[in-house]
């Protein structure tokens, strides 16, 4: 009786310990598994809801500004003529977050369509080191933006007005265009860099370059080399800087994935552009380095690949992302953003805040394809969730 006793107490205090949060942990302490952290979750955010009046809005661009606060740019379709489709009416508008990312208020317009003209769309943001934020953005003046001028703005004020300066490029017409992957990156030495595609040689797709200036924007010149792919050809350039001041490009492609490049000059040349072994059809990606690292991130669509019978050579699901340990030699999918196989996730932005973590944009339109029902949206992820996969 006492050794039944005995042993009805300790499944009692068994009981207690597998139950109390405290006393469960303090009981399996030499447990290894719970020496793991839990893996961060993913907080998905609407910025821009599609309407009936504005169908579409996407190819954002997020700075961090004073206290932490948060400002996004992005370009916002309204419903005329080839209502949500690239050569719709869009205008330039921003929001302002105080959480991270995880709310977004205060809209504004901050650059209209000039008259005349088809848009102004695909802006980007660069909080430059010595405090001045810069907007770029383009006027369209013909469809699809085969003509066109790269605006540039600079705020003083953390983004409250912003001054036109003297535009990048002025009534272009062989088709230069950022697309999706719209970016403006303020290099080590101060450099500042505006990758972009436009017409190429004849017989050859569209061509990677880069605007280079040396003078804070004063003035710009185009990069000595190029990048040339097959089919369409290179498309949609997000560049990446390692901590010695190597430079990585990411490529949107119609040959199987995105395709990867290097610069040990700054962005005057271009190493030929590789495989990175991803798959995917043809869209946009986002390459960072990730703060504290010499990691590189890509997010991209890891979509089957079909070569034939496509019109973009596979869907834009799932969003996901890998790391490359190696200067972009080698890549490990770490983990998914967004997968849902009937919606498209495309045209990218991340920015790393000061909070340690990454705030990730990009459209959303459900069912693929459509062109009148598109929110712009983030995710909001922690830094260690690239690293823990």
């Amino acid at each position: 009786m006492e050794s039944e006793s005995r042993n009805a107490r300790l499944l009692v205090l068994f009981l207690l310990a597998s139950s109390h949060p405290l006393i469960h942990d303090l009981a399996w302490a030499g447990d290894e598994s719970l020496d793991t952290p839990p893996q961060p979750a993913i907080h998905h955010t609407i910025i821009e809801l599609a309407t009936k009046t504005t169908p579409r809005s996407d190819t954002a661009s997020v700075a961090e500004l004073a206290a932490g606060r948060l400002l996004v740019v992005y370009h916002k379709y309204e419903a005329k003529s080839r209502s949500g489709h690239d050569d719709g009416l869009c205008r330039i508008w921003s929001k302002t977050s105080h959480d991270g990312g995880r709310s977004w208020v205060d809209p504004r317009m901050l650059v209209d369509v000039a008259p005349g003209d088809v848009s102004v769309m695909m802006p980007a943001l660069v909080k430059l080191r010595n405090g001045d934020l810069l907007l770029i953005c383009q006027r369209i003046h013909s469809p699809y933006g085969t003509r066109s001028t790269m605006l540039l703005f600079c705020s003083t004020d953390d983004g409250a007005s912003f001054v036109e300066q003297s535009p990048i490029w002025r009534q272009r017409a062989d088709f230069p265009i950022q697309g999706g992957a719209s970016s403006l990156v303020e290099l080590k030495s101060g450099r500042l860099l505006l990758p972009y595609h436009a017409n190429g040689r004849e017989g050859v797709g569209l061509t990677a370059w880069c605007q280079l200036s040396d003078d804070q924007g004063k003035t710009w010149r185009q990069s000595k080399g190029n990048i040339e792919l097959p089919k369409r050809g290179a498309m949609e350039a997000s560049v990446a800087e390692f901590e010695d001041g190597t430079l990585a490009m990411s490529l949107r492609t119609q040959l199987g994935g995105p395709y990867f490049s290097r610069s040990t000059d700054g962005g005057e040349t271009w190493s030929p552009a590789e495989a990175t072994g991803l798959e995917g059809g043809e869209s946009c990606t986002c390459l960072r380095r990730i703060p504290g690292t010499n990691d590189l991130l890509l997010l991209w669509n890891n979509s089957k690949y079909i070569p034939r019978g496509h019109h973009h050579y596979g869907e834009r699901t799932p969003l996901r992302a890998a790391v490359s340990r190696d200067h972009g030699k080698t890549w490990r999918v770490v983990g998914t953003i967004a997968d849902d196989p009937k919606a498209e996730y495309a045209n990218l932005d991340c920015l790393f805040t000061s909070r340690g973590t990454a705030v990730i944009t990009y459209m959303m339109a459900r069912p693929a394809w459509n062109r009148s029902n598109i929110d712009l949206r983030a995710a909001i992820i922690d830094k260690t969730w690239f690293c823990s996969q």
